[in-house]
């Protein structure tokens, strides 16, 4: 045969639409694979594999976006629990019925996987909104310039998160294999290979499982070298391999867009930490903000991106703690494994972090650190003990929870870690603060006197030796940080109140003050420190005369040898100690009245500036001094300074009554040339009030003044002096057209004042809200509920500021004012739930507030979306709205279970509340409210309790016990009243409400035996409780009232059924309660 003859290519049509030889095919594939490399370039080149990619994308986002919007209709109602239940439910009904009712079961199939393909894609985009919320392009909360309103991250975040695509997967993978199952068994070996000529469910859930993770080359490997043989049910048609490719191609398509997001967060994250160090501040701020939206996993990278930072400025020490004290308690684990970093900046920051979250639980670890080697780390620690043990109440920062991190973890890790490991943690840290006291370092030595100063009155017996001792220390800071903490403190003793005396002399100026102020703090208790006070009144230093006028006020008295220094003083013959001593006793106030004679003498000073002091200090002394100032300031009307005559006009204002003879001559000084002399009149006149009466008509020629201001405290005063005449009343309202801005919100407050308006003037004051000045708005807005009847014209012009207005102050008043309107602000319910939604924040409380009272059909969607708002006043209006609200519809009640883990203790009080009118109280709120029943709050506890009381479940119940030793005797007989239906006989129940039957309010006594009274069955044992408390009794009156319980509950038991003669009662071993001291 010749060697290059041709030969032909045979291509078989039997089973194979292509089926050329093995060599053939090799080179076919190749020619195949250029010719794509071929055709893609030139598809590419005329634009249609970029069209073809943003069709593909476009596809991608649209379909998240439709499974989303079926998840959002039809699934969103399903907790990731409920959810995967329904899904197991169908799964496991759909096998049960497969070879009776093989279609029954492809139904079966199709429902989960459905469930589940909307779940994923429901997943798919919340996270990439969660990625635009965390590279600023929207925002959860009140979105800025540029940025959308991230509206399906905040009503759908918390629900769709990890634990749902987890349940979305089991439901898919079980719905595939029992879709494979039922059609198994309606078309057999027709369509699939089976491992078993009678294959079950598990066969399937086997082979989808080693098909979606790639395992079958694995196993032909170990097949082919004899090391296992497994053999799986396999597709052997056509439409059950187009089945196992599509469920394939979802899955990967799942999975890389999960490692996608990890790899892209990875990024982010490094991104962020890297702008977190920027020294642009825009970059900066905003990395700051991003930083805690990653929750615990951005701990370890910023923790560790300190090493490579040479130095750390104070302002970044003591941000970067505050930011890390955002992520919550969750952070507490990471930073205690941190204390031991061989980086000083990262142990620093981890204890002052720590501090921030009060973290008593990792103390230990943190006074271990008390010899660190590093000054920085030392006073960290100092200062982080210090707000541990701080009896101040703190803001704490929100929790901030990363997603896929479970709430069960963060109650878990709150619990844990903010829980003293050996009880009260003062005695742990002052131990380690009072050897801080003698570092070598001052500025340790400074932080750890200011922290135990912290520790409050309490412990100011144990701590206030060190103090004393710290007054010699060679540092002006430390000194001053003593005498700080000494005050603060209240070290009120003899021998603290003469150490602080004595530092008056201190040649530093910064100690002279903070021994003024501390001694100014312990009022009565340092009055022997008045007349070491009155001459630092003198001294150089303005801040030092300042801080001794505050304490000598706050002390309250002046004794007689202070008194005559004073005096003494006013007659210097240096005008400026006269001066500083009438500014001083303008400090001092009221406690100076005894001073007030000299005072007035000083008046007639021939030095102007004297005078001004002494005026401006007898206005400030008030009506203690009128008997003796008032015909003195009189005559300053006419003094030759204007601003002396001015400052007269003013004082006699704050004269009171006491100041009617001398409103002929303000009158007279309405006319004076200067005008802040007629303006500080009339203002006095309009203080005066009703016995200004007699300057009506002198006011009213005022209030045409040329100068604005004189005008307008003219009509204010108007409205202050009492009822209007018909003359009075046309000025002022002549004054609402006045050209000055002033002059016409005077004129509304002046009949807001008088709190009537004919309807022509109700007509003009709607008018004004249109005004173009933002004060005659507001004040325009605030006296309409005073003026008028919520009436559908004024609710919409109120609808109109609040919708249309350019003010945050306007919309923000407009929203209080629909407020005080009630029901009649309904119509107004949308705008109000827009402004609770979008505004600022000032404006979103004013507007949830107005809600609250209004309870307009859109307050439900209100207080549903407040519940989540990032501001705390906002949070609490929501709250408290739940509890007014006349129902609580079902889609609240998830966000309500939510708002047990808010920071805030009213928010979590009233949703406590809320949830106890829920019938019945849902299960999964209960381990919640278990935790809140637990809290230091009182409130919070009572919320809770009766909560749990409603609550089914012995769970619940468990949760009541520890409540029976509550120190409040209402929570006791909550938790009794619950545990006394499940079980009437409960022996420490019935040892609670005996003790409440003899407390020593009346109130508490007829409680519980109100209680006793509606269960009957508890009678016997409270009675035997009772009776046994009596024979071990030896206070007189306890015997009396437990003769008087006795006494009542005898009738309730003899009422109760006995058991049948010869069936022996049961007895109930129930503890002695406690003798009463």
């Amino acid at each position: 045969m010749d060697a290059w003859a041709p030969v032909s290519v045979t291509f078989a049509v039997s089973n194979w639409l292509i089926d050329p030889d093995q060599v053939r095919s090799s080179t076919l594939l190749f020619l195949t694979l250029i010719g794509i490399g071929l055709l893609a370039g030139a598809l590419y080149f005329v634009g249609i594999i970029d069209w073809l990619l943003w069709l593909v994308g476009a596809l991608i986002r649209g379909g998240t976006r439709t499974g989303f919007r079926v998840w959002e209709q039809c699934l969103s109602w399903a907790s990731w629990p409920l959810f995967l239940a329904v899904q197991l439910v169908l799964l496991t009904s759909g096998a049960l019925v497969a070879e009776a009712l093989p279609g029954l079961t492809v139904m079966c199939a199709l429902a989960p996987l459905a469930m589940g393909l909307a779940a994923c894609l429901a997943y798919m985009f919340i996270d990439v909104e969660r990625y635009e919320v965390a590279r600023g392009y929207k925002a959860l909360h009140n979105p800025l310039k540029g940025q959308k309103l991230a509206a399906e991250l905040a009503r759908y975040g918390h629900q769709v998160e990890v634990p749902l695509l987890g349940s979305a997967a089991v439901g898919m993978i079980g719905g595939f294999a029992l879709l494979n199952f039922g059609l198994f068994e309606m078309f057999g070996t027709k369509w699939y290979s089976s491992p078993a000529p009678d294959p079950i469910y598990s066969d399937f859930i086997a082979s989808a499982l080693v098909h979606l993770l790639s395992v079958v080359d694995l196993l032909n490997l170990a097949d082919t070298h004899h090391l296992a043989r497994v053999v799986v049910a396999r597709p052997a048609a056509a439409p059950a391999s187009t089945l196992l490719t599509l469920f394939k191609s979802f899955f990967t398509l799942v999975l890389l867009q999960q490692i996608f997001a990890s790899v892209r967060n990875g990024r982010l994250l490094t991104e962020t930490v890297a702008d977190f160090w920027s020294p642009h501040e825009p970059i900066h701020e905003r990395a700051r903000s991003a930083l805690p939206q990653y929750g615990a996993v951005a701990l370890g990278p910023l923790l560790l991106s300190l090493r490579a930072t040479d130095t750390l400025t104070r302002e970044q020490r003591d941000q970067l703690p505050h930011v890390l004290a955002t992520i919550g308690p969750v952070a507490v684990p990471s930073l205690i494994a941190h204390l031991d970093d061989p980086n000083e900046h990262v142990r620093a920051v981890a204890i002052s972090t720590l501090g921030r979250l009060r973290a008593a639980a990792g103390l230990p670890q943190m006074i271990a650190r008390a010899q660190d080697s590093s000054d920085l780390v030392r006073l960290s620690l100092a200062q982080a003990l210090g707000e541990i043990v701080s009896t101040t109440t703190p803001t704490l920062p929100r929790a901030r929870r990363r997603r896929g991190e479970w709430r069960v973890w963060r109650v878990l890790a709150v619990r844990r870690w903010n829980t003293p490991p050996h009880g009260d943690p003062v005695a742990l840290v002052v131990p380690a603060l009072r050897a801080a006291l003698r570092d070598s370092a001052a500025s340790v030595r400074a932080a750890a006197t200011a922290s135990l100063g912290q520790l409050g009155p309490a412990h100011a017996a144990e701590v206030t030796p060190d103090l004393l001792g710290l007054l010699a220390d060679t540092d002006e800071t430390v000194r001053e940080r003593a005498t700080e903490a000494l005050g603060r403190l209240g070290a009120s003793d003899s021998a603290s109140v003469a150490a602080l005396t004595g530092l008056l002399q201190d040649p530093s100026p910064a100690i002279r003050i903070a021994a003024a102020r501390a001694l100014g703090s312990l009022r009565a208790a340092a009055c022997d420190a008045v007349s070491h006070l009155v001459p630092l009144l003198q001294d150089r230093d303005e801040a030092v005369r300042t801080a001794a006028a505050e304490a000598v006020s706050k002390i309250g008295t002046l004794c007689e040898a202070a008194t005559s220094t004073l005096a003494e003083a006013l007659t210097s013959a240096d005008n400026v100690v006269r001066a500083r001593t009438a500014e001083a006793l303008g400090t001092i106030g009221g406690a100076a009245a005894e001073v007030a004679p000299v005072l007035v003498e000083a008046v007639a000073d021939e030095n102007d500036r004297v005078r001004a002091k002494a005026v401006e200090a007898l206005g400030k002394i008030g009506e203690a001094a009128a008997e003796v100032a008032v015909p003195r300031l009189v005559h300053a009307l006419r003094d030759p300074d204007n601003w002396v005559s001015a400052l007269a006009a003013e004082a006699l204002g704050e004269m009171g009554a006491a100041a009617d003879e001398a409103v002929p001559a303000l009158m007279r000084s309405l006319k004076h040339p200067n005008t802040q002399v007629r303006t500080n009149a009339a203002e006095a006149l309009g203080k005066l009030g009703a016995v200004a009466r007699p300057a009506v008509s002198a006011l009213e020629r005022a209030a045409t003044d040329e100068d604005g201001g004189v005008r307008a405290r003219a009509v204010r005063a108007l409205g202050e002096v009492g009822t209007p005449t018909p003359v009075t009343t046309n000025t002022v309202r002549t004054a609402l057209a006045d050209p000055d801005p002033h002059t016409r919100a005077a004129a509304v407050d002046a009949f807001g004042a008088w709190g009537q308006a004919s309807d022509e003037v109700q007509n003009d004051l709607l008018a004004l809200l249109d005004d173009a000045n933002d004060e005659v708005k507001v004040r325009v807005v605030r006296v309409l509920p005073r003026l008028v009847q919520g009436t559908p014209a004024v609710i919409e012009a109120l609808d109109h500021r609040l919708t249309a207005d350019d003010s945050d102050w306007v919309r923000a008043e407009a929203a209080r004012a629909l407020g005080q309107f009630g029901a009649a602000a309904t119509p107004a319910g949308p705008a109000l739930l827009r402004a609770a939604q979008t505004g600022e924040a000032g404006l979103r409380e004013e507007a949830m507030r107005a809600l609250v009272v209004a309870q307009p059909p859109e307050a439900a969607t209100a207080f549903t979306t407040g519940l989540r708002d990032a501001e705390p006043s906002v949070r609490k209006l929501a709250s408290a709205g739940w509890r007014k609200a006349a129902e609580i519809p079902e889609e609240a009640v998830p966000v309500l279970i939510e708002a047990l883990h808010d920071p805030e203790v009213q928010v979590r009080a009233n949703a406590a509340h809320a949830i106890s009118r829920l019938d019945p109280v849902p299960a999964e709120a209960v381990p919640l409210l278990a935790e809140c029943a637990l809290a230091p709050d009182a409130g919070l506890r009572l919320n809770a309790a009766l909560a749990l009381q409603a609550a089914p479940g012995q769970a619940a119940a468990d949760a009541l016990h520890p409540l029976l030793d509550d120190p409040n005797p209402r929570l006791r007989l909550i938790a009794a009243r619950r545990l006394f239906t499940d079980d009437p006989a409960d022996a420490t129940t019935a040892t609670a409400v005996a003790e409440a039957l003899v407390a020593p309010a009346s109130s508490v006594r007829q409680a519980a035996f109100d209680l006793i009274e509606s269960i009957h069955p508890a009678a016997p044992a409270t009675l035997k409780v009772l009776r046994d408390r009596t024979a071990t009794e030896t206070d007189s009156d306890v015997t009396q009232l437990l003769n008087e319980a006795i006494a009542r509950l005898e009738p309730l038991v003899a009422s109760e059924p006995q058991p049948p003669e010869g069936t022996a009662s049961a007895e109930v071993d129930v503890p002695v309660i406690p003798a009463v001291g």
